[in-house]
């Protein structure tokens, strides 16, 4: 029997514990199948789930995660993003202020005045002050699914069904 381990959007749940997300969000779920129908239908059911919009809490992780360790999954055409442009308790109160570009009440609420200002100092070079990214030359925040985390659940599937290819 071929076994895999199925992870939502999030990151491992060992990282989430520390930032007090409840477990539902974040969640990895074991599965066995005996053969590749059943294989198949847990992969539709596994590509259903992770087509919808990201919670906020898995988002606002996200965010808080690319500002204190940068990215390069993106591939734009202004290259990737360097760590360090806030601190991590920065990067907490600027990706509260991110979830609401996009029309989200982010985890902290208290956070989005200040964030606001530190995004406006640190990120709205790069992003735009609207968070549009400068005309696709930087990530769009103002995303329902931020591009990061749509690449990386397709990253996730595909190494998936790799996996499953290769026993």
């Amino acid at each position: 029997m071929l076994s895999a381990l199925f992870f939502s959007a999030c990151e491992d749940k060992t990282d989430l514990s520390k930032k007090s997300v409840p477990e539902d969000i974040c969640i990895a779920k074991t599965t066995t199948a005996a053969n590749t129908e059943e294989l198949e239908k847990e992969l539709k059911q596994l590509q259903k789930e992770l087509e919808h919009p990201c919670t906020v809490q898995c988002c606002q992780l996200y965010v808080e995660k690319v500002i204190n360790e940068g990215s390069d999954v993106l591939g734009m055409p202004a290259g990737s993003m360097a760590k360090g442009y806030a601190t991590p308790e920065d990067a907490k109160k600027i990706a509260a202020y991110v979830m609401t570009l996009s029309g989200r009440k982010p985890m902290h609420p208290e956070y989005i005045q200040e964030g606001n200002l530190y995004f406006n100092g640190n990120c709205g070079g790069c992003h735009g002050n609207d968070g549009k990214g400068l005309g696709g030359t930087h990530p769009n925040l103002t995303l329902k699914e931020l591009k990061g985390v749509k690449i990386r659940k397709k990253m996730r599937i595909e190494a998936l069904k790799k996996m499953l290819k290769t026993g």
